[in-house]
């Protein structure tokens, strides 16, 4: 098919800031300046930062208390990307020296003198010492300012980094780093969350802290699929639980200070997903948190949320936290290089998808309802997730199952696209991957269509599942005759071979235009979805679509699609011509030679079909291909 299963593949442009570089001299203005930038004598700036300095950082490790653990400063890192510094620090306390540094600081705050540094953001992984990273405050707020005053920074898919980009830049010291009884002369600052085993060249490793992906509803299977889906992206699907009712509303005033746990919401409802991280500083209504991207979106729109830490898991790598979301309490809107940063008081946008799976006729349906964050970048795999998590929930399923699948998507201005299929051949392990896929793959081509916005309403689905394949092979084809005049009508017998069945003949007919040309013809015989394929292929204005009706109208071909027709297919010889994104079928052959064999007007073929129909009871699997005749008098052919 046309549309493939939204993978992410997202690299994002950000500001580069210098340090000091002020923002007034380069002309930019935002409304939300007076009440957003945190006054500086409240935060270090990078030049004034010594190695030996002493202070402390505070973040939760378990509930909704923040605790102190203390930090000295062993080493500033200049320019380790555009625009960027980074401070290496020697963390103790809390049992750090057990656990390391852990996933879900991030965004830890760390104080001297009582002035704000900046956040935990960075881990020595598989070093004996929590080594940390710490991302200045003046930066983070710098990028985000920018942000905020130019609001131009969109998720904007682009190549991938080099590799060895991805692997790391290696900074040099001017003092040597002593730790561990080793001396470093380099430090290398990773740029991607990709784990990878250092090299003794390397010098001190240093790499983005993950983002804990708190999981509360959802099956290992659907964890499995997230992990495979966005571990690269440094987040880490973790089974966890939603806070229970009792502790919900014992916290639910909990204060949202500098060290408290931030929750940031991709679906939520009867599943829960969200990204685990603290607060770096509060200044008003404007949160920043976790010192490194969450995605590197740049604009973005999530739930700001509470959150309660379950406990600690530790790892030889690096640890991480367990936690869960509790309260909403805003939005976050920015995710840039140096953090997160959101807005108190506000609400998200979010898409509604109701989900409903019943497992046979007998037994009751059971419905789901979630919210989704409606970020282009993540919407399609969180729907699909979403989606295969329903049906993942009701247990094992059979190992042959047929499942009818009814799909509904509400589209703002638009009429509803409805999915409304019927699938069997697979087991039920694979079951999620084969019924939903097409959803997903119709969210992501709409998303991310290069014409217009579209905004999704809500997404219903219908989910029932039977015991039993349903399948039938085409084993052959036999025409009623092979030669025929224009006007009549075509009939071919097609046998078929359900699962584990006997053989079953089902018949289908297709009535010739009465202006169709002599000669010879073949017809193919399938299911709807190879004539769905042939269809796109046929039309470039659909295979390659110039406007969002074209889009629309491509996605309707697909989604119209019933896998248990059976189909004849005729290619005809009426030409027509595909220009300028405009169809022109019916064109006299002359025209179509000329113009499509113009270099100049940039013409496509347009080819046409006769597609005709018999519904069955089986998902029909193969094709086969006929041959015959059309002559004007076939009676004198005949004589």
């Amino acid at each position: 098919m046309m549309i493939a299963v939204f993978q992410f593949c997202l690299q994002t442009l950000v500001p580069t800031l210098c340090v000091g570089t002020s923002l007034a001299l380069l002309g930019w203005i935002g409304p939300n300046a007076a009440t957003a930038a945190p006054k500086e004598d409240k935060y270090w700036r990078v030049h004034d930062i010594r190695p030996g300095m002493k202070g402390v950082g505070r973040t939760v490790l378990k509930g909704t208390k923040v605790e102190t653990f203390q930090v000295e400063v062993l080493g500033v890192l200049r320019n380790t990307s555009p625009g960027r510094d980074l401070v290496i620090c020697r963390l103790s306390g809390l049992n750090l020296e057990k656990t390391g540094v852990i996933a879900g600081m991030s965004g830890s705050p760390v104080y001297i003198d009582g002035k704000l540094v900046g956040a935990v953001a960075y881990a020595w992984p598989y070093g004996k010492e929590p080594i940390a990273g710490v991302t200045p405050f003046c930066q983070m707020n710098g990028f985000v300012e920018a942000f905020e005053r130019r609001d131009t920074i969109r998720a904007t898919p682009s190549s991938p980094p080099q590799n060895e980009e991805r692997r790391g830049r290696g900074v040099g010291l001017r003092q040597p780093l002593v730790i561990d009884g080793h001396e470093f002369h380099t430090v290398t600052v990773a740029q991607s969350f990709e784990e990878a085993k250092p090299a003794a060249s390397d010098g001190l490793w240093m790499m983005p802290l993950r983002t804990p992906l708190s999981a509360a509803g959802f099956t290992a299977n659907s964890l499995k699929l997230l992990h495979e889906r966005c571990g690269r992206f440094g987040l880490v699907p973790v089974q966890g639980g939603a806070a229970p009712a009792r502790l919900t509303d014992q916290e639910k005033d909990a204060p949202l200070e500098p060290g408290s746990p931030l929750a940031v919401a991709l679906i939520r409802g009867d599943f829960d997903l969200s990204g685990i991280g603290t607060v770096t500083h509060v200044e008003g209504d404007r949160v920043y948190g976790w010192g490194h991207p969450f995605l590197s979106l740049g604009s973005c729109e999530f739930p700001l949320m509470s959150g309660y830490i379950i406990t600690v898991y530790p790892r030889q790598t690096v640890s991480f936290k367990m936690g869960a979301p509790l309260k909403p309490l805003g939005v976050i809107n920015a995710d840039v290089s140096t953090c997160i940063a959101g807005w108190l008081g506000r609400k998200a946008d979010m898409l509604p998808v109701r989900m409903t799976v019943a497992l046979d006729a007998d037994s009751p349906a059971r419905t789901f309802h979630v919210e989704i964050a409606r970020q282009p970048a993540l919407l399609p795999t969180l729907v699909f997730t979403a989606l295969a998590n329903s049906v993942d929930m009701e247990g094992e399923l059979p190992e042959e199952m047929t499942a009818d699948l009814e799909a509904r998507i509400e589209i703002e201005g638009r009429d509803p696209l409805v999915i409304k299929d019927t699938f069997s051949g697979f087991s039920g392990s694979r079951a999620p991957q084969a019924l939903y896929s097409q959803v997903g793959a119709v969210v992501s081509l709409l998303t991310h269509n290069s014409f217009q916005p579209v905004r999704l309403e809500r997404i219903e689905c219908h989910t029932q599942v039977r015991p039993g394949r349903r399948t039938a092979e085409i084993e052959s084809v036999e025409l009623a005759s092979d030669l025929y005049e224009p006007g009549e009508t075509v009939k071919a017998t097609v046998f078929l071979r359900p699962y584990k069945g006997v053989r079953q003949r089902v018949l289908l007919s297709l009535t010739l235009p009465s202006d169709l040309p002599e000669g010879s013809y073949t017809a193919t015989i399938g299911d709807d979805l190879l004539n769905a394929r042939l269809t796109l292929r046929d039309n470039p204005t659909l295979s390659n679509p110039s406007n969002l009706d074209q889009v629309f109208e491509a996605v309707r071909v697909q989604t119209s699609v019933q896998r248990t027709n059976l189909m004849i297919r005729l290619p005809l010889p009426y030409g027509g011509v595909a220009l300028n994104g405009k169809t022109l079928p019916n064109l006299p052959p002359s025209m179509v030679q000329i113009l499509g064999n113009s270099r100049r007007t940039g013409a496509q073929p347009l080819h046409s079909a006769l597609v005709a129909r018999q519904p069955t009871a089986w998902v029909i699997q193969g094709s086969e291909t006929v041959r015959f005749h059309v002559v004007k008098h076939k009676k004198t052919r005949d004589e």
